[in-house]
């Protein structure tokens, strides 16, 4: 990041100077940080309050750990920190919003050209996929991981990108935290990507994909006539007409999909499971051949997605499909492990489109045997058992050999197998360790495939390492 003098953080976080250390020592700043772990020289931190932590408590480890710079908004700890004589303290409101004002500001008079990308899942995929995109062409920066809430954000802005970055591609969640349009208001996109609206998050939308939607497409509010966005047209509420009826501005749209009218075509897909996944993408009456080294069809389309932000930026597609090949994977996504079992962890998160498409994954790859082990879905809403059974009748009819569940509400998909039938084998367990002290010896048998999926709470993917010895 840019260095920062103390005056340049009063003013972006609409503080108060409440003391400054003596002979106007530390006066300026070259990371930004919220955990007092991770704190070095030359470091700001801001004192979050969460619901679980007040950061404050943290603030004579951070002095000891070469810190000098911090944000506060509790006065008894603005004065500890004045009496120690070598700190600068900024006094405001709430944290929080102090840390997004800095980002907002820094962005702001930053030139630099903006993607971001939003979506209920597949964000983090395409953000990749466009990373090496847009990287054959520009000196480019992105999050890291998927720093994409109000606390990532910031930070991503002022520790991830570096200053010679023409472009950087910022990953925005939603959910709990900072309203969308606060996020949007950081990044100031000049284009964007819409992956999908599905139903993560909507127990925040008062259970309303129609709500959800809305709140997806803030990412264009701040967008006019020389801005683009890019959705994949194949989901039903991201039509051009329904993005039109639910937002505001004359922003361009640019669609992915799979019919005949679409930007960018997606066609004649060959999805064979583990063994990789491939198809033709068509464009201005071109054809070019898709393969990409991730399971999944609908990775295609995630790719598809970046290409088309490329070419707004003047990226070749030959260029874009030479580049998409050295695509590195986030960890426990669609990582699939091979040895006594063929394991598709994905167990990074889930809801109920992401886990429909690995189904598909397993569907059509070729074993003996085939499985799906799968964790309760978060942040559904009202009807969060309904679409646990939901994904029950679905899975009915995907030919695996067995089925099982960890969680309260994974048990409904359970229990609706047991109704309607076409799994022989169905296990519902209430915790993951009653589900290991079963696993290898009642339900997987060597040389099954099989998938493990669930919200990252569950803590699945401690599955996978103790089925592959490891640490």
């Amino acid at each position: 990041m840019r260095q920062l003098n103390l005056d340049y953080i009063v003013n972006g976080t609409n503080g108060k100077l409440y003391a400054k250390a003596e002979n106007d020592a530390y006066g300026s700043v070259a990371m930004v940080e919220i955990d007092n772990r991770r704190i070095g020289d030359d470091c700001l931190f801001f004192c979050l309050i969460g619901a679980k932590v007040d950061a404050h408590r943290f603030l004579y480890d951070v002095r000891e750990r070469g810190c000098h710079n911090v944000v506060v908004s509790d006065e008894e700890w603005a004065k500890k920190m004045a009496d120690c004589g070598d700190m600068n303290v900024i006094l405001v409101p709430d944290t929080m919003v102090a840390l997004g004002d800095l980002a907002e500001k820094y962005m702001d008079d930053w030139d630099v050209k903006r993607v971001a990308i939003t979506g209920s899942c597949g964000k983090t995929t395409t953000k990749e996929f466009l990373y090496k995109v847009l990287s054959t062409k520009y000196n480019t920066g992105k999050n890291l991981g998927n720093y994409n809430s109000d606390t990532g954000i910031p930070l991503t802005i002022f520790n991830s990108y570096t200053e010679d970055n023409e472009i950087v591609i910022t990953e925005v969640g939603i959910g709990e935290g900072r309203d969308m349009s606060a996020l949007v208001a950081m990044v100031k996109p000049d284009n964007a990507i819409i992956t999908n609206v599905g139903s993560v998050h909507m127990e925040f939308f008062e259970s309303s994909r129609e709500k959800l939607l809305e709140a997806k497409l803030r990412i264009t509010e701040l967008m006019d006539s020389t801005n683009t966005l890019v959705v994949n047209n194949n989901v039903s509420n991201l039509s051009v007409e329904s993005i039109r009826a639910h937002s505001k501005g004359d922003f361009a749209i640019v669609t992915v999909g799979e019919a005949e009218d679409c930007d960018y075509r997606v066609t004649d897909i060959i999805d064979m499971g583990v063994l990789g996944v491939e198809g033709t993408l068509v464009h201005d009456g071109k054809s070019y051949k898709m393969d990409i080294p991730i399971v999944g069809a609908h990775n295609l389309f995630n790719a598809a997605e970046a290409i088309a932000i490329g070419g707004l930026y003047g990226v070749e597609i030959e260029d874009a499909l030479e580049a998409i090949v050295e695509i590195d994977m986030a960890k426990d996504r669609l990582d699939v492990h091979h040895g006594k079992y063929t394991i598709i962890n994905d167990t990074y998160n889930a809801n109920p489109e992401a886990l429909k498409a690995a189904i598909e994954i397993v569907k059509n790859t070729p074993a003996p045997r085939k499985g799906l082990i799968i964790g309760s879905m978060g942040e559904l809403g009202d009807n969060a058992a309904e679409i646990h059974r939901e994904i029950g009748r679905y899975i009915a009819n995907c030919d695996v050999d067995y089925v099982a569940t960890i969680g309260e509400l994974a048990s409904e998909i359970a229990d609706e197998l047991r109704v309607v039938g076409g799994i022989d084998r169905v296990y519902d367990y209430e915790t993951f360790e009653a589900l290991m002290e079963e696993l290898e010896d009642e339900i997987i048998e060597e040389g099954d495939l099989f998938l493990v999926k669930g919200s990252n709470s569950l803590g699945l993917n401690r599955l996978v390492k103790q089925i592959n010895n490891e640490k």
